[in-house]
């Protein structure tokens, strides 16, 4: 008798996970029989002028893409030659200047191009020295505070140094 009720329990079960499985199907059928009438509509009532607007819309969404892609490509030939990174040091450039107002600034590219602008503050004028960089390095040479400019400019593009 144990076993029969055993065996009546589990067949309720399975009827019941039967009868939701079915219920699931019929909404997923349903959904997917609207989906099917929409596009048949849509065909049914679709005559040659639409379609010939379908297609000059279309031609001229690829025209649209074709332009987009041409300024994307130039922006990505661009884009490693603009300013990416910068660092900037401030200093006092001279004994009984105070305020710390002369500055190195370092302006990069992603492959370390550009320039390091340095203005020397004194008590009479203000004097600014440019200095090209290529690769990383300078034909002239580079004060301590505009190693530490580059440096910083360096750090912003490669990111921190890897600690060993």
């Amino acid at each position: 008798m144990t076993g029969l009720v055993l065996w009546v329990i589990a067949a309720t079960i399975l009827l019941f996970v039967g009868i939701y499985w079915v219920y699931v199907l019929e909404k997923r059928l349903k959904v997917m029989e609207e989906r099917y009438q929409k596009i048949l509509a849509l065909a049914e009532d679709t005559d040659q002028a639409t379609l010939v607007q379908l297609l000059t819309r279309l031609e001229a969404q690829e025209t649209r893409l074709g332009s987009a892609e041409a300024a994307l490509r130039r922006l990505g030939e661009i884009l490693p030659h603009v300013v990416q990174g910068y660092g900037i040091i401030r200093y006092s450039a001279f004994e009984n200047v105070g305020g710390d107002q002369s500055f190195s600034l370092a302006l990069v590219d992603a492959h370390g191009n550009g320039a390091i602008l340095s203005g020397l503050n004194s008590r009479d004028d203000t004097r600014v020295y440019a200095k090209p960089l290529k690769q990383w390095r300078s034909s002239y040479s580079l004060s301590a505070e505009e190693q530490q400019a580059l440096g910083q400019a360096r750090q912003m593009i490669e990111g921190p140094p890897a600690n060993p």
